[in-house]
């Protein structure tokens, strides 16, 4: 049967819990806080006033987070109705997690996520929050807070083993695994917005698997076009060209558009 959603939040286990999540609503779905220290007695407790689970382990990097889950899940025999994962430097209430959840529910999404206020630390700008709408369809959405259906979760847990860094589950894997199992409903929710205090440094390191996370990458690119073998038609189609033939890299030219395009996207973010 399906279990209540389980949303997991990262914890540095030697400090404060939840330090960026503004408790201002009760919880419409379970609480489990990860503590990527190792420092944590795992199990039921009560953290910060909240009945959690508490996970401890020490992991290098984001992937290890999400193998840790999809493990206990499985030990556990959950099956939650969604899953997310929320990186513990994301400023979010427990009230915006509930809207989204709500939100998906009532149109049926598969993976989602809220979008990113514009004076967070980003990767992909698309990530961005737009106006005046409450929902953007996209391919793929990145693992500073995403959420997936519990099942689907789950039937991606034998693909994660040995990546570190989790770059390339959220371009490659969780796209991949929606088209296998037709559920394909990804968008952002705009009306829910969360801002991400810490500059990003995962693609900087060397893991203990001797790969970068550009290396992870590209393995996680071509294990997902492996599972993809056979289906032509999925291999023909306009997705899989966006997912894994599209170039992404910017020209010079773009390059050179985007930085003079900064100054007036300031102004605008700053104007009333």
């Amino acid at each position: 049967m399906t279990q209540r959603p389980l949303v997991l939040v990262s914890w540095h286990g030697g400090q404060q819990a939840l330090p960026c999540v503004h408790l201002d609503a009760e919880a419409q779905f379970d609480w489990l806080l990860f503590d990527y220290t190792g420092q944590q007695t795992p199990g039921d407790r009560k953290v910060a006033g909240l009945e959690v689970i508490v996970l401890s382990q020490p992991t290098e990097c984001k992937g290890d987070i999400f193998q840790a889950l999809g493990n206990w899940l499985h030990a556990s025999k959950r099956s939650p109705e969604y899953v997310g994962l929320i990186d513990d430097d994301v400023w979010i209430g427990v009230s915006d997690i509930n809207r989204a959840l709500f939100l998906a529910r009532c149109e049926g999404l598969d993976v989602f996520s809220p979008t990113l206020m514009h004076d967070s630390h980003y990767t992909h700008r698309w990530m961005l929050s737009q106006p005046h709408q409450l929902f953007r369809y996209v391919d793929w959405v990145e693992v500073m807070m995403p959420f997936y259906r519990g099942e689907l979760f789950l039937a991606g847990r034998p693909h994660m083993a040995g990546n570190v860094s989790s770059w390339g589950m959220d371009k490659y894997l969780w796209p991949t695994l929606q088209k296998l199992r037709g559920e394909t409903k990804t968008a952002l929710i705009d009306a829910v917005q969360a801002s991400h205090r810490r500059p990003i440094t995962s693609g900087e390191k060397t893991y203990r698997n001797g790969r970068t996370a550009f290396d992870e990458l590209s393995a996680m690119r071509d294990l997902c076009r492996d599972l993809l073998a056979g289906r032509k038609d999925l291999q023909d189609s306009a997705w899989y060209a966006r997912i894994f033939e599209q170039r992404h890299v910017r020209s010079r030219w773009q390059q050179l558009s985007a930085a003079l395009g900064r100054p007036l996207r300031r102004w605008l973010d700053q104007s009333t």
